[in-house]
């Protein structure tokens, strides 16, 4: 390869995978918006049906599949007949594992956040305010539309990040609290895995509200109950172990801290506190969860954090880091008082 080759590929790649790559993003938010994934999970179909099937122009559908089968989302097995990659069925709502609550998530107001995220680089705080008016959170509770869809979305990623905390010991555990649990997705999951435990989820009102068709869908409301409030103020007292799942990755320190201490007054001496989070690498790069690191901050001005980190954090609620179980997307730090 010559010197002009090599300089011509660098900067194609640039272009595709670095500058641009916000296009590919946009584009598979795009198509799953209309439900073309769904569309193509019982094989592949003529450009021109799909389109018909999905209210799509034909021309325009083509030209969106054409770069996103660059990407080994979807194939074109014949000309203008495309199919699902094993990589795209995980944009099938119905597929285990799927992400299509992510590729959600990471629209709408996501997606425009980011448009100031030279504001989160200058500052070090949270764009959303700069751009919303107020954080994240308090800007939910005023658009139920965007409300119910994060609920969704954090519904939806539960399964990957409950393995390392289903592979744990739970025998000994009769009474769990899931602190900040939304909808109850990740309790029913716990209860219906461990027909011994008694739980109950804990968020704020307007979020726990929708929790009890979750846990009776699931069978397991005869074993849980929905208790109401703020975790920077109060957390029910005295069960066998407390779960903070993605909980802590959305605040600062400062912030992260205060919930640790309501946890510590709550437990009883004996009582385990597990955090389901990122322990990222210390040389972690732009890899996923350094990806994640930035939009926490950008979103929330939250960060996912090292093990040094999380140490570090632990020990200023009064908690030490016992041990760390390792999953596919988060891992389970134990702590205890």
């Amino acid at each position: 390869m010559t010197t002009d080759e090599a300089t011509a590929a660098r900067h194609n790649e640039l272009v595709r995978r670095k500058i641009m790559g916000y296009l590919v993003s946009r584009s598979v938010s795009a198509v799953c918006e209309i439900g073309v994934p769904d569309r193509l999970a019982d094989g592949p179909m003529p450009v021109a049906e799909l389109a018909q099937a999905v209210g799509a122009h034909p021309g325009a559908l083509g030209r969106f599949l054409r770069v996103l089968a660059g990407e080994d989302l979807f194939d074109e097995v014949a000309p203008d007949v495309f199919g699902l990659t094993p990589l795209g069925t995980l944009l099938c709502a119905d597929t285990p594992g799927s992400l299509r609550q992510l590729v959600e998530l990471m629209g709408g107001e996501a997606y425009r956040v980011w448009e100031a995220a030279d504001h989160s680089l200058r500052t070090g705080d949270a764009a959303f305010p700069h751009v919303f008016g107020q954080p994240y959170f308090e800007w939910l509770t005023e658009h139920p539309d965007a409300a119910k869809r994060f609920d969704e979305g954090q519904a939806g990623l539960v399964e990957l990040r409950l393995l390392p905390l289903l592979g744990l010991d739970w025998s000994g555990v009769g009474t769990v609290v899931d602190i900040g649990g939304g909808t109850g997705a990740l309790l029913s999951r716990l209860l219906t895995r461990n027909v011994h435990l008694r739980g109950t989820v804990f968020d704020l009102p307007h979020v726990v509200a929708a929790a009890a068709p979750v846990l009776a869908d699931a069978e397991v409301a005869d074993r849980a109950t929905v208790a109401e409030g703020d975790f920077f103020e109060r957390i029910p007292q005295g069960a066998d172990v407390y779960v903070l799942s993605q909980i802590l990755h959305d605040w600062a320190d400062r912030d992260a801290v205060r919930i640790l201490q309501r946890c510590r007054e709550a437990m009883d001496a004996d009582s385990r506190l597990l955090i389901v989070e990122h322990v990222l690498p210390e040389n972690v790069g732009a890899g996923a969860a350094g990806l994640l690191d930035l939009h926490m901050l950008v979103l929330l001005g939250g960060q996912e954090r090292t093990r040094p980190q999380w140490e570090s954090l632990l020990a200023r609620a009064g908690f030490r880091l016992a041990s760390v179980t390792e999953g596919p997307r988060s891992s389970v730090l134990e702590a205890r008082a």
